[in-house]
């Protein structure tokens, strides 16, 4: 039975009591009413009726006219006293605390008591949509461990699911129950948008809060265009178990993170323009023309990227297919991307770092033991061992000088600077200046890139691997990437050599979102992101020196793997390659950059800003260059077409790992390992506005992107990334800083780490506190 004690009563707890008789999905516990007049008049006879009315703890609640109003919510705003036992101490204590924490008292301020449920299955938060979209998929977020606490508090046990308004969750029993509370209550015309409280004790569900959401409607719902991309997208999702003939195994995945990263390096809802330079310059088709040239299998024209609702997938099968090397047998090839794809779905949380938990892409001192594993999954003996010979024979390959390819894709580099300029010197106008600027970026950039960048990640598991192995140690490894030749350690080297205009002009073409237009060159800031004086304090001075003991150890663990290379070409082949990474980024970037600046000439020219452009497609540029059609028309037309699909993607959500066809309408996304940075320990306050002062702060950025380099100048504590992997430019840049960093938090842990207040991360013991 409901009781009140006070005839005036906030929406907060007057909506509750109206509810106790109404609703047929939940119940609503007791309410006891209390203002701070009388509270303060007549204390005594409050504390009695309260013990009269209660048996058992309660809780006791902030409910004032500030809260829960159809413009603003201010939960958590003020304070609410949990498991408050019934003697006049506490009590007291609980209900000074809520009236205390109020911006202002008068004799209409009230409080709330409800009885405490001590043992709940589930408690939790659900909206009725995304609140920062207005997007139709319900959003439950729940403890299942019966902490009351633990979704207000951030606690890691918090699980979060997404479900579409579409999707019949009757499967899904206690998800379902909450659903059905949220559908009754917009019946009852609670709000447009609600977010609720709830509980569920014995399969009983109770209704703790509702109040309006909040949302921010940035895109105006088009049903019969979101109906049919979602009705493509099922279409498509229902092929993930086809064979494919041109591939090996049984049915593919899709993920954001498992290669090439595009979550990482365009975001997962990327505008246009630099969704299809992505796909343009890397995915659909450079990425596998550099494995079979470092001698994977080779897949062909298969396009490694497929964009759902606006998001850039990986299809991991043709990425596993890719890892596979050439010379393994057809039908071993297929026992093996099975056996990846079924690992996958067995360990989602891996899907950010394939090649290190699930793939053998190449061999170091840790393969063995891994390999040796196969042998549970069916591999018999000599198929593992023809798998160890592949892998043997193409890191060899790769090392060893005389037969590595990395010298000629470094050669190709070189050829690229020249191309360059010679196209920016050259007489073609815009149109034809853009499309070999992205040609030759493609042919002579990103091609060779790919396979420098394979051969840094070779680099860096034998780097890893000898620390596994024992044979340098943990201070070792960190002291030889700090030693590495970076674009980092060459351009403080710069600054002291260059003038404010050579800096300007050799890294200017820089960008934090290196694909996106609207992100701005550093020679559009440089006393920001060149001049600045505070980069001076990140000088990089670490030596790497090992002893002949560690080396000749070395030499004997190659000797014993039948490895032909020495300890010396090892590390001059590490060293090469990882440095020859980075570089290769920095100059195939600057023909990426460069082209961006002459599209966005192009668009004052035909008067459209760098807004518009970006949700253009670079396909319908590049047709300009071989037609006469009118370049304003063409522009202006991709432009409509992008803007709309991309305001459109912005009502899907789906999750970061796709297994199965009804992941598209029911998901909870994955708590993925994230990847501590150095050894060292940081307490700080968060920061996740790039333009507040930043120096001091753990700053929380989504993308890993090199052109983020900036944030180092800026003396912050600590950074934490959204995606990326521990291979990835900023992982190596921070641990060569020495900057404790998480990167590839994953969006579970990302969410929780970005909305707190300050944290304390431990990356010795990769752990991570909230500081409430």
């Amino acid at each position: 039975m409901m009781r009140s004690r006070d005839q005036k009563l906030p929406s907060k707890v007057q909506r509750l009591i109206e509810l106790s008789d109404s609703l047929s999905s939940a119940s609503v516990l007791p309410v006891y009413t209390l203002n701070f007049e009388r509270w303060r008049t007549n204390r005594t006879d409050c504390l009695n009726q309260i013990q009269k009315e209660f048996d058992s703890p309660v809780i006791v609640r902030s409910c004032t006219v500030q809260e829960d109003s159809t413009t603003t919510s201010n939960a958590g705003k003020y304070a609410t006293e949990l498991n408050v036992n019934l003697d006049e101490l506490s009590l007291t204590s609980a209900i000074n605390s809520v009236f205390s924490s109020y911006d202002e008292l008068d004799h209409e301020n009230i409080l709330f008591i409800q009885p405490m449920l001590l043992c709940p299955d589930y408690v939790g938060v659900a909206f009725s949509h995304i609140q920062d979209t207005g997007a139709e998929y319900y959003v439950i977020s729940a403890d299942e461990n019966r902490n009351t606490e633990a979704v207000t508090s951030g606690a890691t046990e918090v699980r979060t699911w997404f479900v579409s308004h579409q999707y019949d969750a009757s499967a899904y029993t206690w998800q379902n129950q909450v659903i059905n509370l949220i559908k009754e209550l917009k019946e009852l015309n609670i709000s447009k948008f609600l977010d609720i409280e709830f509980a569920i004790e014995n399969n009983k569900t109770y209704l703790l809060q509702v109040r309006p959401l909040i949302v921010q409607e940035k895109v105006v719902k088009k049903s019969e265009q979101l109906l049919l991309e979602q009705q493509c997208i099922a279409k498509k999702l229902k092929r993930l178990s086809s064979r494919h003939p041109y591939l090996v195994g049984k049915q593919t995945i899709y993920g954001v993170m498992p290669d090439w990263n595009p979550a990482e390096i365009i975001g997962i809802k990327p505008r246009p323009l630099a969704l299809s330079l992505y796909k343009f310059l890397i995915t659909d088709g450079v990425w596998a023309r550099h494995r079979a040239i470092y001698k994977y299998r080779d897949v062909g024209e298969q396009h490694l990227m497929t964009i759902l609702g606006g998001t850039p997938y990986i299809d991991v099968r043709a990425s596993f297919n890719s890892f596979i090397p050439a010379s393994i047998p057809e039908e071993l090839a297929e026992k093996l991307a099975n056996h990846y794809l079924d690992q996958l779905i067995e360990n989602p949380a891996s899907h950010d770092k394939v090649e290190f938990d699930i793939v053998f892409s190449s061999f170091d001192f840790q393969s063995p033991d891994q390999l040796c594993k196969l042998e549970q999954h069916g591999f018999t003996k000599s198929e593992i061992s023809l798998i160890e010979n592949s892998l043997k024979s193409l890191t060899e390959q790769i090392i060893i000088d005389e037969f590595s390819p990395v010298n000629s894709d470094l050669c190709k580099i070189t050829q690229l600077i020249e191309r360059h300029e010679k196209v920016l010197n050259s007489d073609l106008n815009k149109i034809d200046k853009i499309f070999w600027l992205l040609q030759d970026c493609k042919s002579f950039g990103t091609l060779p890139f790919a396979g420098l960048a394979r051969a840094g990640f070779v680099a860096i598991r034998f780097l890893k691997s000898m620390v596994y192995s024992k044979l340098i140690s943990q201070n070792d490894y960190e002291c030889f990437l700090s030693s590495i030749e970076t674009v980092n350690s060459l351009f403080l080297k710069d600054r002291t050599e260059l003038s404010s205009q050579a800096l300007i002009k050799k890294y200017g073409h820089l960008r934090p979102g290196t694909y996106e237009i609207t992100s701005p060159r550093y020679d559009e800031n440089p006393e920001k992101f060149i001049l600045n004086e505070k980069l001076d304090a990140h000088k990089v001075t670490a030596e790497f020196n090992i002893s002949l003991k560690k080396l000749n150890a070395i030499d004997e663990t190659l000797k014993t793997h039948q490895l032909n290379i020495n300890s010396i070409q090892l590390f001059n082949f590490i060293k090469k390659a990882i440095e020859a990474r980075e570089y290769s980024k920095f100059i195939f970037t600057r023909s990426l950059s460069d082209s961006l600046v002459l599209i966005e000439n192009l668009g004052r020219q035909i008067d459209l800003s760098r807004e518009e452009l970006s949700y253009a497609n670079i396909e319908d540029i590049l047709n300009l260059h071989s037609t006469s059609h009118s370049a304003k028309e063409k522009v202006q037309a991709s432009i409509s077409v992008g803007r709309e699909y991309y305001q459109l993607s912005q009502l899907i959500k789906l999750p970061d790992l796709i297994t199965k066809a009804s992941d598209q309408f029911i998901f909870s996304p994955q708590a993925t390992h994230p990847n501590f940075i150095t050894q060292q320990s940081i307490s700080a306050d968060v920061e996740v506005n790039l333009t507040n002062g930043l120096k001091g702060k753990i700053v929380c950025i989504e993308s890993a992107d090199p052109g983020y380099d900036w944030l180092f100048a800026e003396d912050i504590a600590a950074l934490i990334t959204k995606y990326g992997g521990c291979n990835s430019h900023m992982a190596i840049r921070a641990q060569e800083l020495q900057l404790p960093a998480i990167i590839g938090a994953g969006e579970a842990n990302f969410e929780r780490w970005s909305n707190a207040t300050s944290l304390i991360i431990d990356c010795e013991k990769e752990k991570v506190d909230l500081v409430l």
